[in-house]
């Protein structure tokens, strides 16, 4: 995999070396009242992609943030936009050695590439790095969404996909005992019409896999995340 990462802002982002501005208004909507009060607190952000988390970390007032990454395409494409991050061969050991240091510590979209058998020492050291009452936020592709394939195949460096249940396996393994999963809300043209339409649809999607009886979660976003806390 190293051969991608090495270079995945060509691999994974077809060689656009600029943000995507309509996470801006996302993750402001989703995260930002995640966020602490305190504008001194100290922020992290594992796997900075092209920095759109970075700049709203920035953008919001915050002194104390950090991004870091095992590629140097983004590192070197986010130092480039002013950002602060570094590039780290080696997450867990970094963590170690930053242990209990962050009050908020984001993974969007960072999980579903960390190999099965190494993603509860990742969250262990993730966890050992938050402050206590600190909070960390993880977004993932949802794999109970209708079309939760398309997320879990889209890129192939993505080693897991998960589900609510499958995600609170794993952060109860590695010693997190209070989450809440939520929804990633999308903002996207159409408005109130929209939303109907997608409850109208998500209704048929419940009531197809009560009718089969199969797994029937209550999150069917495309995407979801949770919300940590130590």
């Amino acid at each position: 995999m190293k051969e991608i990462f090495d270079d995945y802002i060509d691999n994974a982002f077809e060689g656009e070396y600029k943000q995507a501005d309509f996470k801006f208004g996302q993750f402001e909507k989703n995260y930002k009242a995640l966020f602490p009060f305190d504008k001194k607190a100290f922020l992290l952000d594992i796997g900075i992609g092209r920095g759109e988390m970075l700049s709203c970390m920035k953008n919001w007032g915050y002194e104390n943030y950090l991004g870091i990454d095992i590629s140097p395409s983004t590192v070197n494409f986010c130092r480039g936009l002013g950002l602060n991050c570094i590039l780290v061969e080696n997450t867990v050991e970094w963590l170690a050695d930053n242990q209990q240091k962050f009050d908020l510590i984001t993974l969007l979209d960072v999980l579903e590439h960390i190999k099965k058998n190494e993603t509860i020492g990742f969250l262990q050291a993730v966890r050992a790095a938050l402050k206590l009452g600190g909070t960390v936020i993880i977004q993932v592709p949802n794999l109970q969404s209708p079309d939760g394939q398309l997320h879990r195949y889209n890129d192939f460096t993505h080693e897991f996909g998960y589900i609510e249940h499958s995600l609170g396996q794993v952060l109860k393994t590695a010693g997190f005992n209070q989450f809440e999963f939520r929804g990633f809300e999308e903002i996207v043209s159409g408005g109130f019409f929209y939303k109907i339409l997608r409850k109208l649809y998500w209704n048929f999607v419940r009531f197809s896999r009560s009718i089969t009886g199969n797994i029937n979660p209550a999150i069917l976003n495309p995407v979801f995340f949770t919300i940590v806390k130590k």
